[in-house]
């Protein structure tokens, strides 16, 4: 009984650490995955290439003037900062974690991480221009906003401060003769934001750019898709695919292609444009994808790797997590984040060798291993159509610039496969052709050895002079005829390799027309795209110079009323100032006349008082006289003698 109680208190020990215990950052982020849904996602969008620096990364399938964070994409202001919000379908990943870099021969190239960031951009500011550039591989935020930090001037993208956050941002680009220039008058901006111990560049402020446009800069939320795809921005909201990401040591591309291996093989072949261009040569970028795809896995250039992990993210894909606006993608627990980006300048050690075919297992040739991979695509490419959610008129001309980039795409594609065909029809040809020839050597050996045969029998035999004439004739007969034979068999060949000519000719001239109907249609195409793009700027410019009309008029309308209204407020201070002056004169005649009549009262009372004061003195005098007389009248009676 006492050891069962013990089981039970463990058990509930161990239930109750487990309710305690943190939740997995994938329950909160919608789901987890690993590097190995980088290499399945993005392999039908691009190669996937073994560089001797940084291990696997990948080169995307893009326009020739394709540039990371400025291509078919916008910048969204959200409680992060300044987000990209990229038009392609695989824009979730390369734009959000890892670094970009421009290699010399390969051109573009995605080295992945697992850290999601809004965008792992470096920002400047100056001269009525905001500038971002990719971050570089091994560069973490704070080198990033030091001096000594070096981008290359083709990295930089500019855009007029009004502008930062549209839509059509792409119309606005500074020209690239001019990025030069705005690089000196500008300066970094250091602006983070920090959320559960992650930092982030965040870019300009709300605040600094509505100073500059005059207008609210809408602050969207994140919210965490359940699907890859195409980012989307709906009322208040961005809705991106961002798990966390874990570390499987054993993921890998399907499909990979030694960088060393396949430049020194083709070193003419560069994909990469001019030095300082930040172009790619798209006929050569064709080239490797075709041969990336369709070549043989038995070669020095070309590794398969069939014995792949399983993906967690197969399995989590429907668990979206809580939701919440605020809630990062993050890196798997107990892995620190500091800002270092998994440090990819460092070489990867998780790369395998190269497989060994095993015996019994059966090849394919091109052409079933090019249609097992355009199978594959559309599986792809319909499995995201069926989950892709509804799309907005804007996401409608985004994916239609998309599929008639992937068209072009398809039709270089395509002839480049004709031209490998041509060249396997050529190659059977002359095989058939060299087999031909052995055949006639090997029959012509044959005659000389029937004829040294024969020669052997006659020397043996010696019959008479007639049976060796009649014989010698024979034999010349037979000689004519073989080499009428052989006459025929030349003519027969010479017929067939002018078949063969004449089809080639013909397949040649085929293909040609075919490539000038698809040119003259990838003309039509373009000349209708820019057409439609010069209708929509065109548009774009009416509805902005009438804005820039209408806000002039506003602000010209309420100059006006700010100088009407400064102008009543200075008659209203010259009216009160004319008031305060007539008061202040009325209050000082005012006191002047109280003054005068103060002054009047004094004088008169003080004549009163005078009078007054005479008048009493005389009295009194007059008092004294009288007095003087009753004692002079007094003393004279006194003096009188009486009488008798």
């Amino acid at each position: 009984m006492k050891t069962l109680n013990k089981i039970w208190g463990a058990a509930v020990l161990a239930l109750f650490f487990m309710l305690a215990s943190p939740q997995k950052s994938s329950a909160q982020y919608g789901g987890e995955i690993s590097f190995q849904t980088f290499y399945d996602e993005l392999s039908p969008y691009g190669i996937w290439i073994d560089d001797p620096e940084y291990g696997n990364v990948w080169v995307p399938d893009v326009q020739e003037d394709f540039r990371p964070y400025a291509t078919n994409g916008h910048w969204a202001m959200t409680t992060y900062g300044n987000t990209w919000v990229s038009d392609y379908e695989w824009g979730w990943a390369p734009f959000h974690y890892g670094r970009w870099r421009y290699d010399d021969y390969y051109g573009w190239e995605w080295i992945p991480d697992y850290e999601w960031g809004p965008a792992w951009v470096s920002w400047r500011s100056g001269g009525g221009y905001y500038g971002w550039a990719p971050l570089r591989p091994g560069i973490s935020i704070d080198l990033s906003f030091g001096s000594g930090y070096y981008v290359p001037d083709f990295y930089w993208s500019f855009a007029p401060y009004a502008y930062i956050n549209s839509p059509r941002i792409y119309n606005y680009y500074v020209p690239r003769t001019r990025v030069v220039n705005i690089i000196h008058n500008t300066t970094i901006i250091n602006n983070t934001y920090v959320n559960r111990g992650n930092r982030y560049v965040s870019g300009p402020r709300p605040a600094d750019i509505q100073r500059y446009t005059h207008n609210r800069v809408p602050v969207y939320n994140i919210n965490n898709d359940r699907r890859p795809g195409v980012t989307r921005v709906q009322n208040n909201t961005v809705n991106i695919y961002r798990p966390a990401v874990q570390r499987v040591p054993d993921a890998r591309p399907a499909r990979v292609v030694d960088a060393n291996a396949y430049r020194q093989a083709n070193p003419n072949d560069r994909i990469a444009g001019q030095r300082g261009s930040a172009r790619i040569n798209h006929e050569n970028a064709s080239r490797l994808a075709n041969f990336a795809r369709t070549a043989p896995a038995d070669n020095r250039i070309v590794r398969e790797n069939n014995n792949r992990p399983g993906n967690p993210a197969r399995d989590n894909r429907g668990n979206r997590g809580d939701n919440r606006p605020g809630n990062p993608g993050v890196v798997p627990p107990g892995q620190p984040n500091d800002n270092r980006q998994g440090r990819p300048d460092q070489p990867r050690t998780d790369r395998q060798p190269t497989p060994v075919n095993r015996p019994g297992q059966p090849t394919m040739n091109d052409q079933q291993r090019q249609q097992q991979n355009d199978q594959q695509q559309r599986r792809h490419q319909d499995d995201q159509q069926r989950r892709r959610p509804p799309v907005t008129p804007d996401d409608q001309q985004r994916r239609q610039q998309m599929m008639e980039q992937q068209q072009r795409t398809q039709q270089a594609q395509q002839a480049e496969q004709q031209r490998q065909q041509q060249a396997q029809q050529r190659q059977q040809q002359d095989q058939q052709q060299r087999q031909q020839q052995m055949e006639q050597q090997r029959q012509q050996q044959e005659q000389n050895q029937q004829r040294r045969q024969q020669d052997d029998q006659q020397r043996r035999q010696r019959p008479p002079v007639d049976q060796q004439q009649q014989q010698a004739d024979q034999a010349r007969q037979q000689q004519a005829e073989q080499q009428r034979q052989q006459q025929a068999q030349q003519q027969q060949a010479d017929q067939q390799r002018h078949q063969q000519y004449e089809q080639q000719r013909q397949a040649r001239q085929q293909q040609m027309e075919q490539q000038r109907q698809q040119q003259a249609q990838q003309r039509q195409q373009q000349d209708d795209q820019q057409r439609r793009q010069q209708q929509d700027q065109a548009r774009q410019q009416q509805m902005e110079q009438q804005r820039q009309q209408q806000q002039q008029a506003r602000q010209q309308q309420m100059d006006q009323q700010r100088q009407q209204q400064a102008q009543q407020q200075a008659q209203q201070q010259q009216q009160q100032a004319r008031q305060q002056q007539m008061e202040q004169q009325r209050q000082q005649q005012e006191q002047q006349r109280r003054q005068q009549d103060d002054q009047q009262r004094r004088q008169q009372q003080d004549q009163q008082r005078q009078q007054q004061e005479q008048q009493r003195r005389q009295q009194a005098e007059q008092q004294r006289q009288q007095e003087q007389q009753k004692q002079q009248q007094e003393q004279q009676r006194q003096t009188r003698p009486p009488r008798d």
